[in-house]
């Protein structure tokens, strides 16, 4: 299936779309020897193959495609999990325009990332949930530091300190179709500048950003500032699923997954 290609969505469903358009030059991809990160392999499956397992036995998930980059890593690899749809450039915002391309009468997609190998039915159903009296175009999940560190010892995440507390993001979302369709350039220049301190300070400003550091904002504060910037309703959802965040970045995050998907299988 290419971009063009649509996918009939079931009335009254939550389509959900895993990103997997990174390629070769994705530093975990370099390791493992993968084409791409989505198909590195753990305990013997692709990492994307959990994420797949997770939103299929969803009560809430009706049907999942995954988005590759032009480069084509999954359709190539000749063993696709699920229907793949193909983005027509490189960006972030191609990616989740060929998502919402893909179910052309959606209203709303959920968006995961394909490197979440912890992830549960229960976790995307709840998230889904806590979601659903949301007026946001972007509902994004944050997760409380101290939940994620008891779930996940030796898993260092960023945390963001704020008078409710301290909390570290998730790596799914729910996106409306209009929020996507009408906020690309938005959305691309956010993406690219999320990990530049210099890139931050311009688009938060630096007001905003001492505030940060220093603990004083409320997560209001940051819903505000993420809708003034994407020019759409930003939600900051507070989930009490830490899998949500546990996403894998380099080998050594790749051994404590397998840990951990061990301990919970019992020491099998």
């Amino acid at each position: 299936m290419n971009g063009s290609d649509s996918v009939t969505e079931t009335c009254g469903s939550l389509p959900a779309v895993i990103l997997a358009g990174g390629g070769r030059d994705d530093k975990l991809a370099l390791a493992a020897g993968a084409p791409c990160k989505a198909l590195v392999r753990l305990n013997g499956r692709p990492l994307m193959a959990w994420v797949a397992e997770a939103l299929q036995l969803s009560e809430l998930v009706e049907r999942v495609v995954a988005v590759e980059g032009p480069n084509r890593s999954l359709t190539d690899d000749g063993q696709p999990l699920l229907p793949i749809v193909t983005a027509h450039g490189t960006g972030f915002a191609d990616t989740l325009l060929a998502a919402v391309e893909a179910f052309p009468n959606a209203e709303r997609i959920l968006v995961a990332t394909a490197d979440l190998p912890l992830l549960t039915p229960e976790a995307v159903d709840g998230f889904i949930r806590s979601c659903q009296e949301s007026a946001g175009e972007l509902s994004y999940p944050v997760v409380q530091a101290e939940a994620f560190d008891r779930a996940f010892p030796g898993r260092g995440k960023t945390v963001v300190r704020l008078r409710e507390g301290r909390f570290t993001g998730g790596n799914l979302a729910i996106v409306t179709r209009r929020f996507v369709l009408e906020q690309g350039l938005a959305i691309e220049r956010t993406f690219d500048r999320r990990k530049s301190p210099v890139g931050l300070a311009a688009m938060f400003g630096l007001s905003f950003i001492l505030r940060l550091v220093t603990g004083r904002l409320r997560l209001v504060d940051l819903e505000r500032r993420g809708t003034e910037m994407l020019g759409a309703q930003l939600r900051a959802v507070p989930v009490q699923w830490p899998e949500i965040g546990f996403d894998v970045d380099d080998p050594d995050d790749l051994d404590l997954a397998l840990s951990f998907l061990r301990e919970r299988a019992g020491g099998v």
